[in-house]
Protein backbone atom coordinates (compact mmCIF):
# COMPACT_ATOMS: atom_id res chain seq x y z
CA UNK A 1 0.00 0.00 0.00
CA UNK A 2 1.32 3.71 -1.10
CA UNK A 3 0.04 6.62 0.99
CA UNK A 4 -0.92 10.05 -0.87
CA UNK A 5 0.56 12.19 1.38
CA UNK A 6 0.60 15.42 -1.55
CA UNK A 7 -1.34 16.44 -4.24
CA UNK A 8 -0.38 19.34 -5.98
CA UNK A 9 -1.36 21.87 -8.80
CA UNK A 10 1.05 21.96 -12.17
CA UNK A 11 1.44 25.10 -13.93
CA UNK A 12 -0.54 23.44 -16.83
CA UNK A 13 -4.17 23.91 -16.49
CA UNK A 14 -5.91 20.59 -15.33
CA UNK A 15 -2.72 18.99 -14.39
CA UNK A 16 -1.65 17.63 -10.68
CA UNK A 17 1.24 16.02 -9.12
CA UNK A 18 0.53 13.13 -6.79
CA UNK A 19 3.17 12.21 -3.94
CA UNK A 20 3.47 8.77 -2.65
CA UNK A 21 4.95 8.43 0.96
CA UNK A 22 6.33 11.67 0.94
CA UNK A 23 7.79 11.03 -2.93
CA UNK A 24 6.67 12.38 -6.69
CA UNK A 25 5.08 9.35 -7.92
CA UNK A 26 3.11 10.93 -10.69
CA UNK A 27 1.07 13.45 -13.04
CA UNK A 28 -2.75 12.57 -13.36
CA UNK A 29 -5.52 15.29 -15.28
CA UNK A 30 -8.57 16.55 -13.03
CA UNK A 31 -10.62 14.16 -14.53
CA UNK A 32 -8.73 11.39 -13.34
CA UNK A 33 -8.76 12.87 -9.70
CA UNK A 34 -12.18 13.31 -9.70
CA UNK A 35 -12.87 9.71 -11.47
CA UNK A 36 -10.51 8.13 -8.54
CA UNK A 37 -11.62 10.14 -5.47
CA UNK A 38 -7.94 11.16 -4.63
CA UNK A 39 -7.19 12.65 -1.97
CA UNK A 40 -4.32 13.29 0.58
CA UNK A 41 -4.16 10.28 3.48
CA UNK A 42 -6.08 7.80 0.40
CA UNK A 43 -4.22 4.91 0.92
CA UNK A 44 -3.78 3.07 -2.68
CA UNK A 45 -2.70 -0.59 -3.53
CA UNK A 46 -0.50 -1.73 -6.78
CA UNK A 47 -3.18 -2.21 -8.82
CA UNK A 48 -5.09 1.07 -7.85
CA UNK A 49 -2.13 2.68 -9.04
CA UNK A 50 -2.02 0.88 -12.22
CA UNK A 51 -5.97 2.12 -12.70
CA UNK A 52 -4.78 5.22 -12.38
CA UNK A 53 -2.03 5.53 -14.34
CA UNK A 54 -3.80 3.87 -17.57
CA UNK A 55 -6.47 6.48 -16.57
CA UNK A 56 -4.81 9.16 -17.00
CA UNK A 57 -2.89 7.90 -20.27
CA UNK A 58 -6.45 7.38 -21.68
CA UNK A 59 -7.60 10.55 -19.97
CA UNK A 60 -4.75 12.83 -22.22
CA UNK A 61 -5.35 10.49 -25.33
CA UNK A 62 -9.34 11.85 -25.33
CA UNK A 63 -7.64 15.36 -25.33
CA UNK A 64 -5.70 14.76 -27.95
CA UNK A 65 -9.19 13.14 -29.93
CA UNK A 66 -11.23 15.68 -29.24
CA UNK A 67 -9.03 18.61 -29.81
CA UNK A 68 -9.13 16.67 -33.39
CA UNK A 69 -12.42 16.14 -33.38
CA UNK A 70 -13.36 19.80 -32.37
CA UNK A 71 -13.81 21.47 -36.19
CA UNK A 72 -14.85 19.01 -37.98
CA UNK A 73 -16.35 15.30 -38.33
CA UNK A 74 -13.66 12.44 -38.80
CA UNK A 75 -13.79 8.62 -39.20
CA UNK A 76 -12.13 6.46 -36.65
CA UNK A 77 -9.35 5.59 -39.17
CA UNK A 78 -8.39 9.32 -39.05
CA UNK A 79 -8.51 9.54 -35.41
CA UNK A 80 -6.65 6.39 -34.88
CA UNK A 81 -3.69 7.71 -37.46
CA UNK A 82 -3.68 10.96 -35.35
CA UNK A 83 -3.04 9.09 -31.80
CA UNK A 84 -0.90 6.62 -33.18
CA UNK A 85 1.50 10.02 -34.52
CA UNK A 86 0.96 10.99 -31.06
CA UNK A 87 3.12 7.73 -30.09
CA UNK A 88 -0.23 6.99 -27.87
CA UNK A 89 -0.28 3.02 -27.17
CA UNK A 90 -2.14 0.75 -28.90
CA UNK A 91 -4.55 -0.07 -26.00
CA UNK A 92 -4.70 3.39 -25.27
CA UNK A 93 -6.30 3.92 -28.61
CA UNK A 94 -8.85 1.38 -28.37
CA UNK A 95 -9.95 2.28 -25.29
CA UNK A 96 -10.16 5.94 -26.71
CA UNK A 97 -12.12 4.93 -29.98
CA UNK A 98 -14.49 2.95 -27.69
CA UNK A 99 -15.35 5.79 -25.61
CA UNK A 100 -15.79 8.27 -28.64
CA UNK A 101 -18.26 6.01 -30.08
CA UNK A 102 -20.10 5.21 -26.91
CA UNK A 103 -20.59 8.94 -26.93
CA UNK A 104 -21.40 9.31 -30.89
CA UNK A 105 -18.77 11.58 -31.04
CA UNK A 106 -17.33 8.83 -33.75
CA UNK A 107 -19.35 7.33 -36.68
CA UNK A 108 -17.85 6.63 -39.45
CA UNK A 109 -21.76 6.32 -40.98
CA UNK A 110 -22.49 9.89 -40.05
CA UNK A 111 -19.23 10.94 -41.62
CA UNK A 112 -19.96 9.56 -44.64
CA UNK A 113 -23.51 10.73 -45.27
CA UNK A 114 -22.65 14.37 -44.32
CA UNK A 115 -19.51 14.19 -46.35
CA UNK A 116 -21.84 13.09 -49.45
CA UNK A 117 -24.12 16.05 -48.74
CA UNK A 118 -21.11 18.41 -48.71
CA UNK A 119 -19.63 17.45 -51.78
CA UNK A 120 -22.88 18.21 -53.57
CA UNK A 121 -22.53 22.32 -52.79
CA UNK A 122 -18.84 22.74 -51.42
CA UNK A 123 -16.07 21.59 -53.90
CA UNK A 124 -18.64 19.45 -55.54
CA UNK A 125 -17.60 15.81 -56.75
CA UNK A 126 -19.09 12.72 -58.56
CA UNK A 127 -19.67 9.36 -56.77
CA UNK A 128 -16.87 8.03 -57.85
CA UNK A 129 -14.68 10.83 -56.36
CA UNK A 130 -16.56 10.54 -53.15
CA UNK A 131 -16.54 6.96 -52.86
CA UNK A 132 -12.62 6.94 -53.74
CA UNK A 133 -12.23 9.72 -50.69
CA UNK A 134 -14.01 7.77 -48.32
CA UNK A 135 -12.62 4.93 -48.95
CA UNK A 136 -9.46 6.67 -48.14
CA UNK A 137 -10.47 7.83 -44.88
CA UNK A 138 -11.63 4.30 -43.59
CA UNK A 139 -15.11 4.24 -44.55
CA UNK A 140 -15.78 0.60 -45.46
CA UNK A 141 -17.71 0.18 -48.79
CA UNK A 142 -20.62 -0.89 -46.86
CA UNK A 143 -21.58 2.46 -45.51
CA UNK A 144 -20.00 4.14 -48.50
CA UNK A 145 -22.77 2.54 -50.80
CA UNK A 146 -25.13 3.10 -47.84
CA UNK A 147 -24.24 7.50 -47.65
CA UNK A 148 -24.00 7.38 -51.94
CA UNK A 149 -27.17 6.53 -52.48
CA UNK A 150 -28.97 9.64 -51.61
CA UNK A 151 -26.86 10.89 -53.99
CA UNK A 152 -29.62 10.11 -56.79
CA UNK A 153 -28.48 10.98 -60.44
CA UNK A 154 -30.81 13.95 -60.70
CA UNK A 155 -29.01 15.40 -58.08
CA UNK A 156 -26.08 14.25 -59.90
CA UNK A 157 -26.61 15.51 -62.83
CA UNK A 158 -28.15 19.07 -61.12
CA UNK A 159 -24.36 19.22 -59.46
CA UNK A 160 -22.43 18.20 -62.77
CA UNK A 161 -24.18 20.65 -64.77
CA UNK A 162 -23.29 23.64 -62.61
CA UNK A 163 -19.75 22.12 -62.90
CA UNK A 164 -19.85 22.14 -66.34
CA UNK A 165 -20.76 26.27 -66.66
CA UNK A 166 -17.82 27.11 -64.18
CA UNK A 167 -15.58 24.98 -66.01
CA UNK A 168 -16.46 25.47 -69.48
CA UNK A 169 -15.68 29.18 -69.13
CA UNK A 170 -12.41 28.57 -67.98
CA UNK A 171 -11.73 27.00 -71.86
CA UNK A 172 -13.47 29.66 -74.21
CA UNK A 173 -10.53 30.70 -75.72
CA UNK A 174 -10.93 26.81 -77.05
CA UNK A 175 -12.81 26.12 -80.04
CA UNK A 176 -16.09 24.43 -78.95
CA UNK A 177 -15.46 21.03 -79.99
CA UNK A 178 -12.41 21.05 -77.55
CA UNK A 179 -14.06 23.03 -75.08
CA UNK A 180 -16.61 20.29 -74.72
CA UNK A 181 -13.92 17.78 -74.68
CA UNK A 182 -11.90 19.64 -72.13
CA UNK A 183 -15.39 20.45 -69.63
CA UNK A 184 -16.51 16.31 -70.06
CA UNK A 185 -12.97 15.24 -69.16
CA UNK A 186 -12.86 18.07 -66.31
CA UNK A 187 -16.31 16.52 -65.20
CA UNK A 188 -15.27 12.85 -65.20
CA UNK A 189 -12.20 13.18 -63.38
CA UNK A 190 -14.69 14.66 -60.78
CA UNK A 191 -16.12 11.50 -60.16
CA UNK A 192 -18.96 11.64 -62.43
CA UNK A 193 -19.88 9.04 -65.00
CA UNK A 194 -19.18 10.00 -69.02
CA UNK A 195 -23.57 9.48 -69.46
CA UNK A 196 -23.80 12.41 -66.76
CA UNK A 197 -20.66 14.05 -67.78
CA UNK A 198 -22.37 14.53 -71.30
CA UNK A 199 -25.81 15.12 -70.08
CA UNK A 200 -24.56 17.74 -68.29
CA UNK A 201 -23.05 19.73 -71.26
CA UNK A 202 -26.51 19.15 -72.66
CA UNK A 203 -27.80 21.03 -70.57
CA UNK A 204 -25.33 24.34 -70.82
CA UNK A 205 -24.79 26.55 -74.29
CA UNK A 206 -20.79 25.55 -74.39
CA UNK A 207 -20.58 26.54 -78.30
CA UNK A 208 -19.05 29.68 -79.39
CA UNK A 209 -21.19 32.25 -81.31
CA UNK A 210 -19.56 32.69 -84.94
CA UNK A 211 -17.75 35.88 -84.12
CA UNK A 212 -15.81 34.04 -80.74
CA UNK A 213 -14.83 31.11 -82.84
CA UNK A 214 -13.24 33.10 -85.31
CA UNK A 215 -11.27 35.35 -82.78
CA UNK A 216 -10.19 32.43 -81.32
CA UNK A 217 -9.19 30.42 -84.00
CA UNK A 218 -7.17 33.57 -85.45
CA UNK A 219 -5.32 33.92 -81.69
CA UNK A 220 -4.48 30.18 -82.22
CA UNK A 221 -3.00 30.76 -85.83
CA UNK A 222 -1.28 33.81 -84.99
CA UNK A 223 0.58 32.24 -81.79
CA UNK A 224 1.16 28.97 -84.38
CA UNK A 225 2.39 31.01 -87.03
CA UNK A 226 4.49 33.33 -84.44
CA UNK A 227 6.36 29.27 -83.31
CA UNK A 228 7.45 28.66 -87.37
CA UNK A 229 10.42 30.49 -87.54
CA UNK A 230 12.29 27.89 -89.89
CA UNK A 231 10.75 26.15 -93.22
CA UNK A 232 9.42 27.56 -96.39
CA UNK A 233 5.94 29.47 -96.10
CA UNK A 234 3.91 26.88 -97.91
CA UNK A 235 5.52 24.51 -94.81
CA UNK A 236 4.54 27.47 -92.43
CA UNK A 237 1.05 26.93 -93.79
CA UNK A 238 0.55 23.54 -93.43
CA UNK A 239 2.14 23.67 -90.19
CA UNK A 240 -0.32 26.51 -88.81
CA UNK A 241 -3.28 24.44 -90.70
CA UNK A 242 -2.79 21.06 -89.09
CA UNK A 243 -2.43 23.12 -85.98
CA UNK A 244 -5.83 24.81 -85.90
CA UNK A 245 -7.31 21.11 -86.69
CA UNK A 246 -5.96 19.94 -84.16
CA UNK A 247 -7.25 22.35 -82.15
CA UNK A 248 -10.78 21.56 -82.96
CA UNK A 249 -11.74 24.41 -85.46
CA UNK A 250 -14.34 23.75 -88.55
CA UNK A 251 -12.63 23.39 -91.97
CA UNK A 252 -14.88 26.68 -93.06
CA UNK A 253 -13.65 28.74 -90.07
CA UNK A 254 -9.95 27.53 -90.40
CA UNK A 255 -9.98 28.07 -94.56
CA UNK A 256 -11.31 31.95 -93.50
CA UNK A 257 -7.89 32.39 -90.84
CA UNK A 258 -5.47 31.05 -93.16
CA UNK A 259 -6.56 33.64 -96.01
CA UNK A 260 -5.91 36.58 -93.18
CA UNK A 261 -2.19 35.72 -92.68
CA UNK A 262 0.68 36.64 -93.65
CA UNK A 263 3.03 33.88 -94.36
CA UNK A 264 6.35 35.06 -96.64
CA UNK A 265 6.94 35.78 -100.43
CA UNK A 266 7.31 32.16 -101.49
CA UNK A 267 3.95 31.23 -100.70
CA UNK A 268 2.88 28.47 -102.82
CA UNK A 269 -0.12 26.33 -101.83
Amino acid sequence: MAKITKIATQKRAGRYNLELDGRFAFGISENVLAKFGLMKGRELTKEEIERIKEADLVDQGLKVALNYLSPALRTEKQVRDRLKGKEIKAAVIDSVIDYLKSQQLLNDASYAKAYVQTKQVFSPKGPRAIAMELKKAGVSELLIDDALANYQEESQLAVATKLAEKIARTHRRDSTRIRQQKTAQALVQKGFSFDIATAAINQIDIASDEEDEQENAQREAEKALRRQRTGTAKERYYKVKSKLYSKGFSAETIESVLEQLDFGQDDER
